[in-house]
């Protein structure tokens, strides 16, 4: 039996360049959509709550035009990252400037440690010009999810 974990992002939860919605609470839900498709997320709803609870203690949007959402779910069932380049900045949450950019982190409610090291190394990996630059300028969801899967194996 093949007790692998699946890698952390793949193109099905990569989005590129699509109309996602005007604010933060529907590109989160349309990403958190994304998790639950491919079997990350067992209850969007839920996840999505759990997500909005989260962003509402305080924004998760850093320089750059750059959102990181994330939640720690019993709804989320492996640890996730679904990423999209929007078409047009949005309005993620009231008093930050807009973001194209968004990457929706996801992590089992029982795995604290795991949840706070993938947090830091997209956070680490956000603040970096370059890793900004090459999701602004990614052609394909492979590259996008590529770009993230690569910021998460660094150590």
């Amino acid at each position: 039996m093949n007790s692998t974990p699946p890698p952390v992002s793949s193109p099905e939860l990569a989005s590129l360049d699509r109309d996602l919605g005007s604010d933060g609470a529907s590109v989160v839900r349309s990403l958190a959509a994304l998790l639950r498709d491919e079997g990350r997320v067992s209850d969007l709803d839920v996840f999505v709550d759990a997500v909005m609870a989260r962003e509402a203690l305080g924004s998760t949007v850093l320089p750059g035009g750059i959102a990181m959402p994330h939640a720690r779910s019993h709804a989320a069932i492996a640890p996730s990252v679904a990423v999209a380049r929007l078409p047009e900045p949005v309005s993620f949450s009231s008093g930050s400037a807009p973001v194209r950019l968004v990457l929706l982190i996801a992590a089992p409610g029982d795995d604290s440690p795991g949840y706070l090291a993938l947090l830091q190394k997209i956070a680490t990996a956000c603040v970096k010009q370059a890793f900004v630059s090459d999701l602004s300028e990614a052609r394909t969801t492979e590259a996008l999810a590529d770009l993230v899967g690569t910021a998460v194996a660094k150590r």
